[in-house]
């Protein structure tokens, strides 16, 4: 493994800052403290810093020697509504509320990329340093966006990482095309009469159509969708009635819907649209149907994710790098930020053990031994496009 050599003194304070900020989780658009913290650093090495873009967002500007195009490198700030099991001595302490998904870890690998960069600037361009805000389904990426993000501060190309439990440390993952699925979420109410247990015959049961759809939404990849258009639906709440002895007069589905094209999403819409319709008709109830895009599938652009694997190799070496994994069904806003620019999204194995937590799980803890790699990742990308000159460790 081979990482950059300013990297390596830097690996106390990354380990440092991670672990602050998973002591103080804050959600979307609440990264207040998170932001400030951000935005103090970078002042503090002289980095030209602007805040407050999206909501919570902070961006650095750093500019090279020579002049040269500008890209862009991103983390998320943002932690998530869960309780932690764990007990580190630097667990959160905010009841109800963890970094369960490592952006305290990628927040603190790009600071370490920026106090790098700020320090020597032999490249020609600007490194514009994103902090997102709200990546956890709140579209923070898109706030940044409609905040005139990629105005202010131009890019050619942007970078976002991501630590993956389910791939061994050491290892890294990208291609080119889909990375992640597009992600919707959809809301079934099913209204019909309610009524005494005991008299079914007299009610028009909304709980019986529901337990009908469930069965029927999710068969519904693998009966309606072509086996080249990779799809998942998931019901995953059932909420309706409050006593054992009487039928209520609603019941209420959520789940998601995840799909790798826009056409294979409109279909899943589609088709649970209709199998509600049917089930209308068969129990005498009726369907309220909202179906929300939440993401666009993260969509890797082919000269980008190519650069990002050259950077991989070159850090991890050539058998480290998997070039033809399967897209993750999980969502990323990062998504949006590659609609509007060429770039990719690279995932960094963290499994050290069978038992490794995954994502979202309440003891889930991000592995610090990947702060450096993904620092030094960052500072790779920033060679090979704008000409720096780094020395590996």
């Amino acid at each position: 493994m081979t990482l950059d050599r300013e990297i390596a003194p830097l690996v106390a304070d990354m380990t440092a800052w991670r672990r602050h900020f998973h002591q103080h989780p804050e959600l979307g658009f609440e990264e207040v403290e998170t932001a400030a913290f951000v935005a103090d650093r970078l002042r503090s090495w002289g980095i030209e810093t602007h805040v407050g873009i999206g909501g919570t967002g902070v961006v650095g500007v750093v500019r090279g020697d020579r002049p040269g195009p500008g890209i862009g490198l991103r983390a998320d700030m943002d932690a998530l509504p869960i309780e932690e099991q764990g007990q580190a001595a630097y667990r959160s302490t905010r009841p109800g509320l963890m970094h369960a998904c490592g952006h305290d870890g990628h927040t603190a690998m790009l600071l370490g990329a920026a106090q790098v960069l700020a320090g020597r600037r032999d490249f020609a361009g600007t490194v514009n340093l994103i902090f997102q805000p709200a990546e956890e389904g709140l579209g923070g990426a898109q706030a940044m966006i409609d905040a005139g993000l990629f105005e202010r501060f131009a890019c050619e190309a942007v970078y976002a990482l991501h630590n993956a439990p389910p791939l061994p440390f050491g290892t890294a993952a990208v291609h080119a095309g889909p990375a992640c699925a597009g992600a919707a979420r959809f809301r079934v109410e099913v209204r019909g009469q309610g009524g005494h247990a005991a008299t079914p015959h007299l009610t028009a049961s909304p709980v019986s159509a529901a337990a009908e759809l469930v069965t029927l939404i999710e068969a519904i990849p693998a009966r309606r969708i072509q086996a080249s258009g990779m799809a998942v639906i998931t019901v995953a709440s059932i909420n309706g009635g409050s006593a054992f002895n009487v039928v209520p007069d609603s019941v209420t589905l959520t789940g998601t819907a995840r799909a790798f094209d826009a056409a294979t999403m409109q279909a899943l819409e589609a088709e649970l649209r209709r199998r509600c319709a049917g089930v209308d008709l068969a129990h005498d109830v009726r369907c309220e149907v909202s179906f929300d895009i939440l993401f666009p599938p993260t969509v890797n652009h082919a000269g980008e994710a190519g650069i990002a694997a050259t950077a991989l190799t070159d850090m991890l070496g050539m058998d480290a790098v998997i070039r033809d994994m399967p897209p993750v069904t999980g969502s990323e806003d990062f998504a949006y930020m590659l609609e509007q620019l060429p770039g990719a999204y690279v995932l960094l194995g963290t499994r050290v053990a069978d038992d490794t937590p995954m994502l979202h799980s309440p003891d889930y803890d991000f592995e610090d031994r990947l702060l450096p790699i993904g620092a030094s990742f960052f500072l790779k990308l920033v060679d090979l496009k704008l000409g720096g000159a780094r020395e590996a460790a």
